[in-house]
């Protein structure tokens, strides 16, 4: 629960219960953790779309290098094939 301990955590519901009374804490303590659930989602929601928007210039970047690389390797290829089929032809 970020930096507060369990002390400091009886407190604040000691103080709850003192200021709201028995019959609106359980009201209170339900409308509190709708509202962090909803911050989280937000902020995770938040985190993820940033996290997307700085990714994809790099997976662009990847993606059009590996192409590059695939192309040459097929412009390459037949070249090898030819060299690989027609032995040197023998010094002797």
């Amino acid at each position: 629960m970020g930096n507060l301990g369990w002390a400091e955590i009886a407190v604040i519901a000691v103080v709850a219960l003192v200021v709201l009374g028995p019959d609106k804490l359980p009201g209170a303590a339900r409308q509190i953790g709708n509202f962090i659930r909803q911050i989280r989602k937000i902020s995770t929601g938040f985190q993820q779309e940033l996290q997307n928007a700085l990714d994809e210039p790099i997976e662009a970047e990847a993606r059009r290098q590996g192409e590059l690389a695939v192309e040459q390797s097929k412009q390459e290829s037949p070249q090898e094939v030819e060299q690989a089929s027609n032995p040197p032809p023998d010094s002797s």
